[in-house]
């Protein structure tokens, strides 16, 4: 009985989910699919012989439509997201990049041609396709059609017919065209609308090749961080860590799962001006990142930034500048923007977070996931390969080891249980 309370406990939020998705999401009916987009192929640029041939053989995804109910950056709480995302090993990782004699004279020509920094371009790397090693195996036509005929988004719909003119056209290849469920392709996973406005041959060899050209790939990064809603600002940090004063900080709730954006803009100047420092209480002004060609304090301080606060007021704090929003033109997932925000500033040399998460069971890296994980198998639980990735074997396990320590049972690979489980 305990062992299947256990099971009922690791399965709820699945359950849940499902519970609460869409009806039409069971709609998986690939005939009738392309049979409601086939009408409007040559309005959007494809003939109906190529739509016919290219959609040959595809299919509907569940895989697609269980991950769309559940995408964990919207489900999990700051401190499990940004804990295995923005860890030791994806900082180094992307130091390594930088450094790399090969890779620097492409990054500082594509930083020079859109005013965009490097940094900031392999911190998506980074997240996207963990620099190149993760770039997906869903077929991306497939993942279209599944989105567009499940989730009823034109813009999916658009997506279907930029994909096959990205095969029609040779871009692509048709036996490699894939990538993360979502349709997202690349190292920097671009979508195919987005490829054909935004994408740019970075190496000069006349052809965009996201799968194998590096430059390619930041190239186009680059030119949607500057071509797409707010312009980048060279420079500028993402995000800058603050401390505010007593009486700023008290406008701000306090519950830990109150995340709060506020709408009121001012200059960083302004800002420092009423109080607010960086959270290591140095100047404001000073948070200027430094990549060759400087900026100014007073430059620095024209730009507007407005308060993000993640957390409520007893966690990190944050000053937001139009970079942040640029970012958020790429993923519209604030936990994606800060990630890459604060992975950027990482590869600048700063510290990740100076303030605590308002929790006392605190996220893990992966490094530590991909432990925990093996002192589970050194138990007896059968939890596979460690990955760093808890999925429902190692989330029952841990739920199993919880309830044997007397911790609250909640599945989660917390700070907590690691703690707990960690040889004496």
């Amino acid at each position: 009985m305990r062992s299947m309370s256990r099971m009922v406990r690791a399965l709820l939020p699945a359950v849940l989910a499902v519970a609460s998705a869409p009806a039409w999401a069971d709609d998986m009916d690939t005939a009738a699919c392309l049979q409601q987009l086939r009408p409007q192929a040559v309005a959007n640029g494809v003939s109906l012989a190529d739509f016919d041939r290219y959609t040959q053989g595809a299919t509907l995804l569940a895989s697609t439509v269980s991950s769309a109910r559940r995408q964990p950056e919207g489900r999990e709480a700051w401190w499990d997201y940004l804990a295995k995302t923005v860890d030791d090993e994806r900082i180094a990782d992307g130091r390594a990049v930088l450094q790399r004699p090969d890779l620097t004279q492409p990054l500082q020509d594509i930083g020079q041609r859109y005013a965009v920094d490097p940094a900031a371009l392999v911190a998506i790397f980074g997240i996207e396709s963990n620099y190149g090693r993760q770039m997906g195996r869903t077929k991306v036509l497939d993942a279209w059609l599944t989105r567009a005929c499940t989730e009823r988004n034109p813009l999916w719909k658009k997506n279907v017919y930029a994909s096959i003119r990205l095969l029609r056209d040779g871009i692509v290849p048709e036996e490699g065209f894939v990538g993360s469920w979502s349709g997202a392709f690349g190292m920097t996973q671009f979508i195919p609308t987005s490829f054909y406005e935004l994408a740019a041959d970075g190496d000069g060899d006349g052809h965009i090749d996201l799968y194998n050209s590096f430059a390619d790939a930041l190239a186009s990064s680059a030119s949607h961080l500057r071509k797409r809603g707010v312009r980048w600002a060279h420079n500028v940090p993402p995000v800058i860590e603050v401390s505010l004063p007593a009486a700023l900080a008290q406008t701000l709730p306090e519950r830990p799962d109150a995340e709060v954006l506020n709408k009121e803009f001012r200059t960083l100047a302004q800002w420092r001006d009423a109080g607010v420092t960086q959270a290591t209480g140095a100047d404001l002004l000073q948070s200027a990142w430094h990549t060759g060609s400087e900026i100014s304090a007073s430059t620095l301080g024209a730009e507007p930034a407005n308060l993000f606060a993640p957390a409520g007021r007893n966690g990190p704090v944050f000053l937001t500048t139009g970079n942040f929003n640029s970012i958020l033109h790429y993923n519209q997932s604030r936990r994606y923007a800060l990630a890459v925000s604060l992975l950027a500033n990482s590869l600048q040399g700063q510290q990740v977070l100076v303030h605590d998460w308002p929790t006392d069971d605190g996220g893990l890296s992966r490094a530590e996931i991909r432990q925990l994980q093996q002192w589970l198998l050194d138990r007896g639980h059968d939890v596979g390969t460690p990955d760093g990735i808890p999925g429902l074997k190692t989330r029952e396990a841990i739920s199993a080891e919880q309830q044997r320590l007397g911790l609250p049972e909640d599945g989660r690979a917390g700070r907590r249980v690691y703690n707990a489980l960690a040889p004496q």
